[in-house]
């Protein structure tokens, strides 16, 4: 039998779908191989990738429409380095899973257009991706549709389009599950003008000078402990990968490293409701949103970076069939204007079903229904439970002994489902822990830039959290004596009240840790933390030993002095700690000292950060290998009536071992001026 070209093209790409050798393949079409080749590059030109493996002596040909892998993927931007730029990062849309969230991610949209956000990368994951016939049977009621193209499709028609904002995005573990139909990425960016594809799992990106990463990591098992994941990525990275910062997807959580392998670690959180198949798996999911602003120095490098975390309690319970598309342009007066987009339903079967659900009265008798559309009692069902499938709001309902079909009207909408921040109280405050005063390794002059450049932001709240001074372990530590230049409580408390920094309007709110405690256990009843307040009486309040609390309205913060070894894995301890705090006593926001680290984590809707210290590394903590990292943070939150915080943004001011000054507390001012000109966060 003789083919012709366009039958040998339509064969082959029936046949590769699964793979077929090159002599069986001449042999049913009655070619050479030869012209085998040549129509392979025919469907090449058609996008159609057709890969080659060597099998003994025969080649075999298959149909690859996975992405490469093994490329690096790298993508440029230049903007003006004498103004700062706003990015918004968002990951796992998961789109095709009724548990998708548009509501929310149009409000990050709006969010992103008022605060000036120029590009939005998303970090993979943007489709809920193929369910297996195993994963089908159980979760299959919790598509939307469980077609590569569908989910696209859906993508592509219900994604925000906003003027002036570029979406950038990497394809991730779920998209990948279509790689053999469909090229996720390829796919959406030729439908999108809006919408970049930088490639499979990862891209770098060169922002200017500013050079970082974007990945979407992939599941391999729920850990409990959510950093864990990413440390275990920045483990691998070698030491010749330079990133100023590093945007993770596929983690489902919020994370900050501020200082890890000398870069900055974000995992970012998730657009998606947890899906049935997250329950299955036991996974956490986080919904929120990260804004990042990055200015320049004058060869374009990072001067500085400052997160924004927006946190979605609560998904919406909007869809695609109740939520309008969010499409925004600029008018005249540069405002932001909402259009109505027009949805055009790509998959056939489901528009068909569709407008037979528009056919339909909102209440109408069985029979008479059946008689107008001119269909069976059977067919009829089958119509009504495929509707319900999709989320259409129609029943069946017995009235008086008569079978009437109800259809509840879904009334479009478009709200916000976050306040905006002009609607919210803003609170912005400094945190400081283990100065440790009296220690020959004690830096005062860390405490004392990082309290000048506070007052000059306007900022007038402290917190300590504790460790404030050396304390006293002459007993159980032999050396002690020799790393302290102060001996006794009093002269530690007196040593304390005149370094700790006095600025007009500062007020210093604080707790007392496992350092301070130990002078009660060397020299009788003697409470630090009140002897502190005795000696400054004006700008100081004591909240408490170890665990004190403070309210901005119902804005709850807890500071807290744990006891206990460091762990290697960042969210360990505070998770252990969260887990057994009960529901109603939690804080909004809990300020955490004594590891010496530096770490934001949300958990269980807590906004929770290791706080680093102003010490270097003492003789004792050499010993045990127990990293120290030296800085403070400046804080600002956005909370609402009931003290949800739904903004908030966390700045670190790191100091490294070029910071360090040997005996810093002969003149705690003397390194002030030098430390703040090589900061880079000022």
């Amino acid at each position: 039998m003789t083919y012709s070209e366009q039958d040998i093209i339509e064969i082959l790409q029936r046949r590769l779908v699964k793979g077929d050798y090159v002599k069986a393949l001449c042999h049913d079409l009655g070619i050479n191989d030869y012209a085998l080749f040549g129509y392979i590059k025919q469907l090449k030109d058609l996008n159609i990738n057709v890969s080659l493996a060597n099998k003994t002596d025969d080649i075999f040909l298959m149909i690859n429409n996975s992405p490469d892998y093994t490329k690096e993927n790298f993508y440029s931007i230049k903007e003006n380095i004498d103004e700062s730029v706003k990015i918004g990062v968002i990951s796992d849309l998961r789109f095709g899973s009724k548990c998708e969230q548009i509501a929310l991610l149009n409000d990050m949209y709006k969010k992103f257009a008022e605060d000036g956000v120029k590009y939005v990368i998303v970090a993979g994951n943007l489709l809920e991706g193929k369910y297996g016939s195993a994963d089908y049977q159980k979760y299959g009621n919790s598509l939307i549709i469980n077609v590569g193209e569908g989910q696209a499709d859906h993508l592509i028609e219900y994604y925000p389009m906003v003027e002036g904002i570029k979406t950038l995005f990497i394809t991730g573990d779920t998209d990948h599950t279509w790689s053999k139909e469909l090229n996720v990425g390829e796919y959406i960016a030729n439908a999108r003008d809006d919408m970049i594809y930088l490639g499979p799992k990862s891209c770098t990106i060169k922002f200017n000078n500013v050079t970082f990463r974007v990945e979407s990591l992939k599941k391999t098992g729920e850990s409990y402990t959510v950093s864990y994941p990413p440390q275990k990525y920045i483990r691998s990275l070698p030491s010749y990968e330079d990133y100023d910062f590093i945007l993770l997807g596929g983690t489902l959580t919020a994370q900050d490293f501020p200082k890890i392998r000398d870069t900055r670690i974000f995992t970012i959180p998730s657009a998606v409701a947890r899906t049935p198949k997250m329950m299955a798996a036991s996974q956490q999911n986080m919904m929120g949103s990260y804004e990042f602003e990055i200015s320049f120095d004058k060869l374009g490098k990072m001067k500085r970076i400052v997160p924004q975390l927006s946190p979605y309690y609560v998904p919406s319970k909007e869809n695609y069939l109740t939520i309008r598309p969010l499409e925004l342009t600029k008018d005249e007066e540069n405002e932001f204007v909402n259009h109505k987009r027009v949805i055009i339903e790509k998959n056939s079967l489901i528009a068909k079903f569709d407008k037979l659900y528009r056919l339909m009265k909102k209440e109408e008798k069985f029979s008479d229904l059946m008689k107008r559309l001119g269909i069976t009692d059977n067919e009829l069902y089958g119509i009504i439970e495929v509707l319900q499938q999709y989320g259409r709001p129609i029943t069946v309902a017995d009235i008086n002994g008569e079978l009437v079909v109800q259809k509840r009207f879904l009334k479009r909408r478009h709200y916000d489902v976050k306040p905006p921040k002009e609607e919210l109280t803003k609170r912005t405050f400094g945190v400081v822990s283990d100065t440790h005063y009296g220690s020959i390794w004690s830096q005062p002059s860390m405490v004392n830039t990082f309290a000048y450049e506070a007052y000059n932001r306007g900022i007038t709240d402290m917190f300590h959290i504790g460790d404030i001074s050396d304390g006293d372990y002459h007993t159980i530590r032999p050396n002690y004596v020799n790393e302290v230049f102060l001996y006794g409580a009093t002269a530690h408390g007196d040593y304390t009240a005149k370094t700790l920094p006095k600025y007009p309007g500062m007020m210093w709110r604080y707790i007392c840790g496992s350092h301070d405690q130990s002078h009660s256990f060397n020299y009788g009843p003697f409470n630090f933390g009140e002897y502190l307040h005795e000696k400054r009486p004006n700008d100081t309040e004591y909240l408490g030993q170890d665990r004190g609390f403070y309210y901005y309205d119902k804005c709850k913060i807890e500071l807290f002095h744990p006891g206990g070894g460091t762990c290697k894995t960042l969210s360990t301890k505070p998770q252990n700690g969260i887990d057994q705090m009960e529901s109603g006593t939690k804080p909004n926001l809990s300020l955490r000292g004594h590891y010496h680290k530096v770490y934001y984590m949300m958990y269980r809707n807590i906004h929770t950060l290791l706080c680093p210290c102003n010490v270097d590394q003492s003789s004792f903590m050499m010993k045990n290998e127990i990293p120290n990292l030296m800085g403070d943070y400046f804080i600002t939150i956005w909370y609402d009536d009931n003290g949800d915080i739904q903004y908030i943004e966390t700045e670190p001011m790191i100091f490294d071992q070029s910071d360090v000054r040997r005996n810093d507390w002969e003149n705690p001012t003397k390194y002030m001026k030098n430390k703040i000109l090589t900061k880079k966060c000022l």
